[in-house]
């Protein structure tokens, strides 16, 4: 397993995930309209200093999922963490790896002392795993996210950089 840049090769496995149904109901995002065109333009979007994404591939280099650093904030030393990873790849350590490489990039070479993120609340495996891994629930925005008919209370987690643990 490893991280890399995502390439065009990556789009069809990337919006398998993005159209699945399971996708519609874990993800504040609504990813049902998105093509392959939409998908070749954020994997063609290299890099800056404020969003860093990869994709987590196998030993094959197929890819299994992205994971992202968003929204880098060096003057409050601060970034959003994201991550989205296909089905087939939920329970095989693809996204515990993936999480430490990024989050060991924020704290270490980008020297941040905060990473953060959000998440729907009937997002259940995703919260277990945040919680896994180290981050600290901080509060709930209620009723934030609209999802069909009903309100959704969206979660708020973080991670200091002398909480990470390597």
């Amino acid at each position: 397993m490893q991280l890399r840049e995502l390439k065009e090769k990556d789009a069809d496995r990337m919006l398998s995930w993005m159209h699945s149904e399971k996708s519609r109901d874990i993800f504040a995002k609504d990813f049902n309209n998105f093509t392959k065109d939409d998908v070749i333009s954020f994997i063609n979007k290299k890099n800056t200093s404020e969003n860093i994404n990869y994709a987590c591939v196998d030993d094959n280099d197929n890819y299994l999922g992205t994971i992202s650093l968003k929204n880098i904030d060096y003057e409050n030393e601060n970034a959003e963490y994201a991550i989205s990873f296909m089905e087939e790849a939920q329970g095989t350590g693809a996204a515990l790896y993936a999480t430490k490489k990024i989050l060991k990039l924020a704290f270490n070479d980008l020297k941040l002392k905060k990473v953060y993120l959000d998440v729907l609340e009937t997002n259940k495996r995703a919260n277990m795993f945040y919680k896994k891994v180290g981050f600290v629930y901080e509060g709930k925005f209620e009723k934030h996210i609209k999802k069909g008919n009903q309100l959704i209370d969206l979660y708020w987690y973080r991670m200091f950089d002398d909480e990470f643990k390597d």
